[in-house]
């Protein structure tokens, strides 16, 4: 059974279809968002602005308890435009703020999107600045690296800070009620080197 609307089921089985790679950052205070075209492009009410999004990033996983995670790329940074939330990040309480990768279908040649291949949701993790080749005057450009990671309890780990019954609730089950009763994540001490009792 595939999860694909009957339309982007239809011109994927056509082999004739083009793909829109969008990414939207929901930030405090501000949604933004960015796609490899080169021009601005409006989906669902939000313009994506062009050009700037460079890679979707590598995605690493394994077995077990170790979650995905993904490093997205962008490039020129800083820009002048006041709008431009990512050359601005740093002005944003940016940790663990939704980000949201979407593959379009569309029709070939055309501003016709048919509906959506995949969408992944995620939290920024870590947010770095590498340094880049030089603008056309001279000046040093910079590339910013985010490293994003799933929402929810797999994404912190063991971070022994008492949860919040929503968080618990959203992870697990949606009538969990375990973290009325629990106040405390238990810790054991451990001891090096020689011990007089």
């Amino acid at each position: 059974m595939s999860v694909l609307s009957p339309e982007v089921e239809a011109i994927v089985e056509s082999g004739e279809f083009a793909v829109l790679d969008l990414i939207r950052f929901d930030l405090p205070g501000k949604t933004v968002g960015y796609h490899r075209g080169g021009r601005p492009f409006t989906y669902n009410g939000l313009t994506y602005l062009p050009n700037r999004f460079l890679e979707a990033g590598d995605m690493n996983s394994s077995v077990g308890v170790a979650v995905t995670t993904r490093t997205i790329v962008f490039s020129n940074i800083p820009v002048a435009d006041p709008d431009d939330a990512v050359a601005q990040i740093e002005q944003y309480d940016y940790p663990n703020s939704p980000v949201i990768i979407t593959h379009l279908a569309g029709v070939p040649n055309t501003n016709e999107v048919v509906g959506i291949l995949v969408s992944n949701i995620y939290e920024i993790d870590r947010v770095s600045f590498n340094d880049d080749a030089l603008g056309a005057k001279g000046a040093g450009l910079l590339t910013l690296t985010i490293e994003l990671q799933p929402p929810g309890r797999s994404a912190r780990g063991s971070t022994l800070v008492k949860r919040s019954k929503a968080e618990q609730q959203f992870d697990n089950d949606a009538t969990d009620t375990g973290f009325e009763y629990v106040a405390t994540v238990g810790t054991i001490p451990e001891e090096w080197g020689q011990v007089s009792r």
